[in-house]
């Protein structure tokens, strides 16, 4: 099942969705294309806060990956048949102050109060496969343990990792269904999540603090699984 060219704009808020922006890799115009966006609108970003953009194929064998200069947002090739895309996104330190935020480390803000590393990751499946239920070494990451493609009305199993260990408790929103609470995983960071019609993104979050650190005083982390099922 191939991923199709999307709309320009694609739903990401859900409720306590506190992983304010979302960043992702989406199929588009004979490229793979790496958004930022939050709510209903995309938003512009500096290409070299994308640090990582890779593919694996059905058998999970790295396939070459080429950026394409220019543009709004990055843009890439794949050579081969990719199942899987995973995209690090580092959106860089962003500084409290009393007259707003500063895209800015803590100690190059006068007067800060407070200061986030905020940094994304995320995975695209493309075709279903064995290799997509593998983790892929993220600090942060949703894996799918489940090898076909979901189902619409069925429920897909998922493991959250936080450094190649099962997150407890992780919660994980659903995209686009604002009025639902987040799933909650077990002890193992397992949950089961309903699947519905169409493209949807899944996504969690994990913050931790950063004593004793000049540029920052937590890091927050998201990842999301972008999918489509039918």
């Amino acid at each position: 099942m191939t991923l199709v060219k999307t709309a320009a704009v694609f739903l990401l808020a859900a409720a306590g969705h506190a992983f304010a922006h979302d960043a992702w890799v989406e199929a588009g115009d004979g490229a793979w294309v790496v958004r930022y966006g939050h709510g209903d609108k995309l938003e512009s970003y500096a290409p070299v806060k994308v640090r990582a953009l890779a593919a694996i194929d059905a058998r999970g064998a790295a396939l070459p990956v080429a950026r394409q200069a220019g543009g709004e947002a990055v843009r890439a090739t794949v050579a081969g048949r990719p199942a899987l895309l995973t995209l690090s996104f580092d959106n860089g330190v962003w500084t409290k102050t009393t007259e707003g935020s500063k895209n800015l480390p803590k100690s190059e803000v006068p007067g800060a109060i407070s200061a986030t590393h905020a940094v994304k990751y995320g995975k695209t499946v493309v075709a279903w496969s064995a290799a997509v239920t593998r983790p892929q070494g993220q600090p942060l990451e949703i894996v799918p343990l489940a090898a076909g493609a979901p189902a619409a009305g069925a429920t897909l199993p998922v493991q959250v990792l936080f450094d190649g260990k099962p997150l407890a408790g992780a919660k994980i929103a659903r995209a686009g269904h604002g009025k639902e609470a987040p799933f909650e995983a077990d002890g193992e960071g397992k949950a089961l999540l309903p699947v519905v019609a169409g493209r949807q993104m899944v996504v969690v979050g994990h913050r931790w603090e950063l004593p004793g650190n000049a540029e920052a005083d937590s890091l927050s982390a998201a990842a999301n699984l972008l999918f489509e099922a039918r």
